[in-house]
């Protein structure tokens, strides 16, 4: 298989979903118990959104091997081939209204993180709002979709994408230099059928915690895994505010001690390095 130039081997670090066993072993009680797997799919979130739209429960899954057009926020794609990571959506129905939603992206993100930890033994880190990094590399995206139905009670769909056996050569040349997978940090390969079940576990203890005593219960682990603490970042919005990272504060925002000005809350967008970081 040829990308850009590369010749990729793929052989030796692909693994199979067996989706039977996957529904068997999960040792969650509601995430994953309604399970839709799919070889191939365009995006694991539409799959679920639809699947919402049919009435299927809290907690069911859409799991793809494969995504043809896999997305982050702001429509980004997601790098998504076959064989090599989890793509997966989990949909989430919480009794309360969409305004106090915003939260559960950054609590699903300290319980990827978590599990991601227990399965390699490498620190990883959430860079606000969505993304996980390890040594500065994006490991894995967050992307979490809101409809609110007539009565405000909202659906949430959280997309999953997190790279777990690519190697370096499969990565395209405009991600090479910023994007990194659990077996290139960990020097061995991780069986995705057991991360996945660690992960729907770690995240069903978190939304637990979330639903009964907010964000929070998760937010101190949230700052203990912040990236870029101390450093001079950009923001997406409000346009042209800088500032260096200090911590989320309790509603989900971003908080930056300004070079020129006081402190400031980044409640949307996305942040960047400093140019002279």
């Amino acid at each position: 298989m040829k990308r850009k130039g590369r010749t990729v081997d793929r052989v030796g670090f692909q693994d199979r979903y067996d989706p039977d066993r996957l529904r068997a072993e999960l040792s969650t009680r509601d995430f994953g118990r309604v399970m839709r797997y799919g070889e191939q799919v365009t995006s694991t979130n539409d799959v679920i959104l639809d699947m919402a739209e049919a009435s299927a429960p809290h907690g069911a899954v859409c799991l793809a091997d494969e995504q043809t057009a896999g997305r982050g926020r702001r429509g980004y794609r997601w790098f998504s081939p076959p064989g090599c990571g989890i793509w997966a959506s989990v949909l989430l129905r919480p009794r309360m209204s969409a305004s106090r939603t915003p939260p559960l992206t950054l609590c699903s993100g300290a319980a990827v993180a978590r599990a991601l930890e227990a399965a390699t033994g490498v620190t990883v880190e959430i860079k606000w709002p969505n993304d996980l990094l390890i040594r500065n590399r994006k490991v894995a995206g967050i992307l979490a979709e809101t409809r609110v139905t007539a009565a405000d009670q909202p659906v949430v769909v959280v997309g999953m994408g997190i790279n777990v056996n690519h190697t370096r050569d499969l990565f395209p040349d405009d991600l090479s230099d910023s994007a990194t997978s659990l077996r290139i940090e960990s020097g061995g390969p991780v069986p995705r059928q057991d991360l996945l079940m660690a992960v729907l576990a770690s995240f069903e203890s978190a939304y637990e915690r979330f639903m009964v005593s907010g964000f929070e219960s998760l937010l101190a682990e949230v700052n203990a895994r912040l990236a870029w603490r101390g450093r001079m970042v950009e923001a997406e919005s409000p346009a042209g505010t800088a500032g260096r990272v200090s911590r989320v504060e309790e509603e989900g925002g971003l908080l930056l001690e300004g070079k020129d000005h006081g402190p400031v809350v980044i409640r949307s967008g996305s942040i960047r390095l400093h140019s002279d970081q």
